[in-house]
This record gives C-alpha cells, sequence and structure tokens, in this order.
C-alpha cells in the first residue's frame, strides 16, 4: 500500500498521490501473501431479499489532466491536482474593436501675428505755421550829448621849501668791553681753571653706580668694556655683569651697552638692545656714540646706573 511520506496517511494500492495532501506518495512493498483454499464456487449467487440497491458510481474526471479519478479521492492520481477545485472556464478573448481615428479640421491658412511689442510709428510732429517778423519802427540816431568845458583853475601860490628837520641828539653808547670766548658744553671741555688733564687711553678709574642698590662697579683698566648679561646656555659672558643686579628681571640684553675711550674721553654706545639705552632722559639711538661726563645717568632697560668719571 503506498505510503504518504508527508502526512503518514495510507493511500489505495493504485494511488500516486496522497488524498489528506496530495504529496507524492512513495510505494511500499507487498509483503507475502498466503494463499487461502479454494471456496466451492457455486453456480448461482445467494440473492438477498431486501438488501439496499447501490447506484452505480458516476465518473469522475481531472479538471487538470483529464483522467478518471476514483470517486472519493481529493487528488488527481495521475497528476496530482485537486479534484474538488472547480473548472475554470478559460474566458472568450475579447472581441478586437478598431480604434477610432480622430476627426481634424482642414488646415487654415496661417494669419500674420502682430508681436505685442509692436507700435504704430509716431506722427511726426506738426511744422509750426511760419510767422513773419513785425517790422519794427525805425529808431531815430541818439544826440551826441553836450560837452562841458572844464572851468580853468586858478594858479596855486608856491610854498617855500621846508626846513630840514632837526633831530635830538642820540644816547651815549658806553664803549664795547672786551670779547669773551664763546662757551661750550661742559662735556666737551674740562672745568675752567683746573689743571690740564692727561689724554685718557682707558676706562679706569671710572665706575658705575647701580641706583636702585648703591653698588660701585669699577669699570676695568681697559680700552673698552661690553655691559650686559651672562648667558650660560651660549657661553657668553660680558666684561660687566649685570645679572646679580637683576639684569634679566629688568630688562638688560646679553650685550647691551659698548664704554670704550676715544680722543681721551668715555664713550657709551648702545649694540641695537631690544629694550634700549636712556642717557639722562633721552632714548639713544643704536650704534651712535655718545660722550659721557661725570654724573650722567644711564638707563638699560629699568636698570639704573650713574657714571662716576674718576
Amino acid at each position: 500500500m503506498p505510503f504518504c511520506p508527508q502526512c503518514g496517511i495510507d493511500n489505495p494500492a493504485s494511488a500516486r498521490f496522497c488524498d489528506q495532501c496530495g504529496a507524492v506518495l512513495v510505494p511500499v512493498g507487498n509483503p507475502p501473501t498466503m494463499s487461502a483454499p479454494a471456496a466451492p464456487v457455486s453456480s448461482a449467487a445467494p440473492t438477498i431479499v431486501g438488501a439496499p440497491v447501490v447506484p452505480a458510481a458516476s465518473s469522475i474526471t481531472c479538471a487538470q489532466c483529464g483522467a478518471p479519478a476514483i470517486p472519493g479521492e481529493a487528488f488527481c492520481d495521475n497528476c496530482g491536482a485537486p479534484l474538488n477545485a472547480p473548472t475554470v472556464q478559460p474566458s472568450a478573448p475579447p472581441a478586437y474593436s478598431q480604434p477610432s481615428q480622430p476627426v481634424y479640421p482642414p488646415p487654415q491658412p496661417a494669419q500674420p501675428t502682430v508681436p505685442a511689442s509692436y507700435s504704430q510709428p509716431a506722427a511726426p510732429p506738426a511744422v509750426p505755421p511760419a510767422y513773419s517778423q513785425p517790422v519794427q519802427p525805425a529808431v531815430p540816431p541818439a544826440a551826441p550829448p553836450p560837452t562841458y568845458s572844464q572851468p580853468v583853475q586858478p594858479a596855486q601860490p608856491v610854498a617855500p621849501p621846508a626846513a630840514p628837520p632837526i633831530f635830538e641828539s642820540a644816547p651815549a653808547v658806553p664803549p664795547p668791553g672786551p670779547m669773551q670766548p664763546p662757551t661750550l658744553p661742559h662735556k666737551h671741555l674740562p672745568p675752567m681753571g683746573s689743571a690740564p688733564v692727561a689724554a685718557r687711553t682707558v676706562l679706569a678709574p671710572a665706575s658705575l653706580t647701580v641706583v636702585q642698590t648703591g653698588a660701585v662697579l669699577p669699570l676695568p683698566n681697559a680700552a673698552q668694556a661690553l655691559l650686559g648679561r651672562a648667558d650660560a646656555v651660549s657661553q657668553f659672558y660680558p666684561d660687566i655683569d649685570l645679572t646679580a643686579h637683576g639684569a634679566l628681571e629688568k630688562g638688560v640684553g646679553r650685550r647691551h651697552l659698548r664704554l670704550f675711550v676715544q680722543n681721551g674721553q668715555i664713550m657709551a654706545e648702545d649694540q641695537d638692545s631690544t629694550n634700549g639705552t636712556i642717557i639722562n632722559g633721552q632714548r639713544q639711538p643704536p650704534r651712535q656714540p655718545i660722550a659721557l661726563r661725570d654724573g650722567d645717568t644711564i638707563q638699560l632697560g629699568t636698570l639704573i646706573l650713574r657714571f662716576n668719571e674718576l
């Protein structure tokens, strides 16, 4: 008996598809059957009185393949189509009708179109009528103005010549005194009445005094000296180191000011420092020497020094 692998229902031996789910049936071998003793064949079958008459089964045809099917089966044994599905009669295709052609009006001659911006040309301006100038009456010539003769002025009497003015005598001017020699700046000439000083060749014995602390910095016994602050990174050490006097905090550069002797006089020259050099309240241009005199104040950044010539 064929066995359904999907739902497990046994089907008739002649069925190829399951009546329950329509799956393809798996054929199963029939077990050996024992032969039964042959029953005696009667010549006539007994007739049962009063048995109901079974009407002949009506034939069922598969709507899919047209094969005859057993009454009561749910699926066709030939193609597996469901037998209970309604038969769909193919509908006749709609009758094709020729589409109606559109009717177009006969062509009309094209009318010239006038653009909207077209305007009629302006009529030429009317020429004003010519008018004749009225005739001006003749003007008689103007009479010349009358001439008048100037009256004769009587002669003026001639005045006698004036006497020359008399000036008073000018006040007496005292005679000029003896001429005094011109006075030159104190820094270029030694004080009057002092003994002549030998020409200076070195900075010593001059010195510098730190105004904020009163510390005295003697100048070296050399023709020039460099003032600034030491820098261990660049291995630079000036001749007069102002680091101990707050040079870094007060804006003193490493190479700030150069002192040197020129023509027997001590000169100061700013070395193009960042914060500049101020002498006696005046900022000095860089690389331009200026002569120093005793008591001058030298400001490097905010550090103030006083120059002592002796």
